[in-house]
C-alpha cells in the first residue's frame, strides 16, 4: 500500500485541511467564530446541547450517561482542535514553525470515548436482553476490540501533533482502520443483539406493542449506523491508496463523516422516541385490557365471569354504593336489579363501564346531602390515589351481600424498558 506523497505538506496546503492562506486569523476570538461555520465543529455543540436537555429532563440510568459523557467528550475534543486550528492560522503566525503541536494529541483523549461510545451503548442493548457464557464472551471482544481502536486513534494524534496539520493521506488511512474497529465491534454487537432478542421473544408474547417497536425503530438505528462505520472505513482507506487516488473523490467522505459525527444525537433521539413509544404502548395496553364494557342481553343474570389479575382490587358494586378492598382480583358483584329496570325491560342490554383508574362511577343517591344518609357519613373527600387497603363499612358490607355477579379483569401493571432503565 502506497500513497502519494510528491513534496513535504505543511498547514496552508488544501489537502490538510487545516490552515487558508487567503483567510488568515487577524485574532484568536475571530478565528474561533469563525469554526462555527464549520459543520463538524457545529454539530459537537448542538449535539452536547440537546443530549444534556434530554438526559436532564427525560434520561435517567447507564445508557443515558454514557451518551451524555460522549457527548461532553465530543465536545471537549472540538473545543480543543478548533481552538488550535485558530491559533495556528493566525496572520501573525503565518511564518512561524512548530516543532509539534501537543493539543493534537491531546484532543484524542477525549475522541477516544466519544468515538467508541457507540459499541459500547450497543453492548448496553445487548446486556438488556443477554445472559450466561455467551454474552460475556461478546462483552469482552467489545471492550478487547477497544483497544487497537485506541492505538489507531493515538496514531492518529502522533501523526498531527508532529506534522502540525490535520490531515494527510496517511492520517485518513488510519481513520479507515479506526472507523474500521468500530463498524466491526458495532456488527458484532448488532447480530448479537438480534439473536438476543429473537431468543427473548420467543418465550415472551410475539405480539407485543413495544417488541415490535424495538424491531422497527431501535434495530434500524443500529443497522444504519453499522452500515455508516463499515463504508467510511472503506472510502477512508481505498481514497488513499495510490492506484485510487484519482478515480475516487475524496468529499464523498465527508457526508458520511458528518453523520458519523451525529451518531451520539441519533442514539439519544431514538433511545427518547423509543421511551415515548413504549409508555404509550404501555398506557393504550392496559387501558385497553381494564376499561371494557359488558353487556347482558337475557335474563339469566347469575353467569360468572373470571378473568386473572396482576394486582389485588375489589369493587363490589350494590345497589345503592361501592366498596373498594385491595384482595386478589378485581371483581365486580353485580345485583339483579342492574340487569332489569322493569317488566318491559328485562331483556334489555345493561352496559357496564370498567375505568382503568378503579374509580368506582357513583349514583346519584351517594351524594345526598341527608345527615341520615349512611353513604353520606362515610364519604370521603380525597380519593384514593394510592390504592391503599381501606375499610369496609357496615353498610357496604350488608350491600354487598346481596350481590350474586362477580366478573374479574386483568388489569396489567407498568412496562419496563429494557437498556433504558440499566
Amino acid at each position: 500500500m502506497s500513497f502519494i506523497r510528491n513534496s513535504v505538506l505543511t498547514r496552508f496546503d488544501s489537502e490538510t485541511d487545516t490552515c487558508d492562506r487567503d483567510t488568515l486569523y487577524n485574532n484568536f476570538l475571530d478565528g474561533f467564530l469563525s469554526k462555527f461555520q464549520d459543520s463538524f465543529f457545529y454539530t459537537f455543540i448542538i449535539q452536547f446541547i440537546i443530549v444534556t436537555l434530554m438526559h436532564v429532563n427525560v434520561g435517567k440510568g447507564k445508557y443515558w450517561r454514557v451518551l451524555f459523557y460522549a457527548a461532553l467528550a465530543g465536545l471537549c475534543g472540538s473545543l480543543i482542535e478548533n481552538g488550535t486550528v485558530s491559533e495556528i492560522c493566525l496572520r501573525t503566525n503565518e511564518t512561524k514553525k512548530y516543532s509539534v503541536i501537543p493539543t493534537f494529541l491531546l484532543c484524542e483523549i477525549f475522541w477516544i470515548p466519544s468515538e467508541y461510545a457507540i459499541p459500547y451503548l450497543n453492548l448496553i442493548k445487548m446486556e438488556a436482553f443477554s445472559k450466561g457464557k455467551l454474552a460475556k464472551s461478546i462483552k469482552y471482544s467489545i471492550i478487547g476490540l477497544g483497544i487497537p481502536f485506541v492505538i489507531f486513534r493515538v496514531l492518529i494524534g502522533y501523526e498531527r501533533m508532529k506534522k502540525g496539520y490535520l490531515q494527510d493521506p496517511k492520517i485518513h488511512t488510519y481513520h479507515g482502520g479506526a472507523f474500521f474497529i468500530m463498524a466491526l465491534a458495532d456488527i458484532l454487537c448488532t447480530f448479537c443483539i438480534l439473536y438476543f432478542v429473537k431468543k427473548h421473544n420467543n418465550q415472551c408474547a410475539l405480539t407485543s406493542n413495544i417488541n415490535n417497536y424495538i424491531k422497527h425503530s431501535s434495530y434500524t438505528i443500529l443497522v444504519a449506523v453499522d452500515i455508516v462505520s463499515t463504508i467510511l472505513s472503506i472510502l477512508n482507506i481505498f481514497c488513499n491508496m495510490e492506484r485510487f487516488r484519482g478515480k475516487i473523490s475524496d468529499n464523498i467522505v465527508k457526508p458520511l463523516h458528518c453523520l458519523k459525527c451525529s451518531f451520539i444525537l441519533i442514539l439519544a433521539a431514538d433511545a427518547l422516541i423509543f421511551k415515548y413509544g413504549a409508555n404509550v404502548s404501555s398506557i393504550h395496553e392496559s387501558s385497553g385490557n381494564n376499561s371494557k364494557t359488558y353487556g347482558n342481553g337475557g335474563t339469566d343474570s347469575n353467569t360468572n365471569y373470571n378473568f386473572s389479575s396482576n394486582f389485588k382490587s375489589t369493587i363490589n358494586k350494590s345497589r345503592n354504593n361501592f366498596s373498594v378492598n385491595d384482595i386478589t382480583s378485581t371483581s365486580f358483584n353485580l345485583s339483579n336489579s342492574t340487569y332489569s329496570k322493569g317488566k318491559n325491560s328485562s331483556r334489555q342490554s345493561a352496559m357496564i363501564n370498567v375505568s382503568p383508574y378503579n374509580y368506582p362511577v357513583e349514583s346519584d343517591t351517594i351524594y345526598s346531602r341527608s345527615p341520615d344518609s349512611t353513604a353520606y357519613s362515610t364519604k370521603t373527600i380525597v380519593k384514593n390515589y394510592t390504592n391503599f387497603k381501606t375499610p369496609t363499612s357496615s353498610h357496604e358490607q350488608s350491600q354487598s351481600n346481596e350481590s350474586d355477579k362477580t366478573l374479574d379483569i386483568k388489569v396489567y401493571p407498568n412496562q419496563t424498558f429494557g437498556f433504558l432503565n440499566q
